[in-house]
């Protein structure tokens, strides 16, 4: 847009200023026609008139939507201190004990209250209006509080902190952010992972979109390669999905896992 504003006459100058505004909104309504097919066909098998709304929206949406839902029930169970979901019953492989979750969330909580008082002192140094300091500390307010309750709801849902393999199954959870179901049998083979998962995809030639990361907070350490006629699906920011080929992963332990799945393999 700024090459063309060069290029063009000056009498079309504010044409493409105001197209210059528009174009991210154009971008965006571009993005929401392309997967107008796949509206319709969830729109097709859709029932009652909140799945046909949802249908319409793109999942990515929705999947925001009910996690804030979520996030804010997971914070009224922490207020009423209620024990999180029991997971199944079998071999727990953690990824709190070993991992920096805990003192990414005690951070993140410390930053919280230090953050409302420098804001403070800041905004009444650079906003003199009485009105406009208000709204920026209401706003400011907000979004510390908004931060907080997210916070304190993703601690509560993770809970103890462990995936679960039980009765040749393993149940992947973190919180509510990723959850999977996958059969021992659908995993072809166990790696560890030593380097950043983005010189790893480099490495191995292999495409972000073929990649899922389920670590709480942690950087992978090991990667599940699943079979590619595996049918498994993960809910992950509380969208659907088939599962991509490679699973990358954080465990205290990976060793266990690792032996699992050697002994089906074999």
């Amino acid at each position: 847009m700024i090459l063309a504003r060069l290029a063009a006459p000056a009498a079309m100058d504010s044409v493409l200023r105001k197209g210059g505004l528009i174009l991210p909104l154009i971008l965006l309504a571009a993005k929401d026609l392309a997967h107008t097919p796949d509206a319709l066909r969830r729109l097709r098998t859709a029932s009652g008139w909140r799945c046909r709304i949802a249908a319409l929206l793109p999942p990515e949406l929705v999947g925001m939507l009910r996690l804030d839902r979520l996030m804010w029930i997971g914070f009224a169970h922490w207020l009423r201190r209620r024990a999180p979901e029991r997971r199944p019953e079998g071999v727990a492989l953690s990824y709190l004990q070993r991992g920096a979750y805990g003192t990414f969330v005690g951070i993140v909580m410390v930053s919280l209250f230090l953050e409302l008082p420098i804001n403070v002192m800041i905004v009444n140094l650079i906003f003199k209006d009485p009105g406009t300091r208000l709204i920026v500390h209401v706003v400011a307010t907000v979004s510390a509080f908004y931060s907080f309750v997210w916070m304190l709801s993703d601690r509560w849902y993770v809970g103890e902190g462990s995936h679960v393999l039980a009765d040749g199954v393993l149940h992947l959870r973190v919180g509510v952010r990723s959850q999977a179901s996958i059969p021992l049998a659908a995993i072809e083979r166990f790696e560890t992972v030593a380097q950043d998962p983005i010189q790893w995809r480099r490495q191995h030639g292999i495409h972000r979109a073929d990649t899922l990361l389920v670590t709480p907070f942690d950087k992978p350490n090991c990667v599940l390669v699943l079979k590619p006629d595996a049918a498994v699906t993960v809910l992950h920011w509380q969208v659907r999905r088939a599962a991509p080929r490679y699973l990358l992963l954080y465990l205290d332990r990976p060793e266990l896992l690792a032996s699992r799945v050697k002994l089906v393999a074999a």
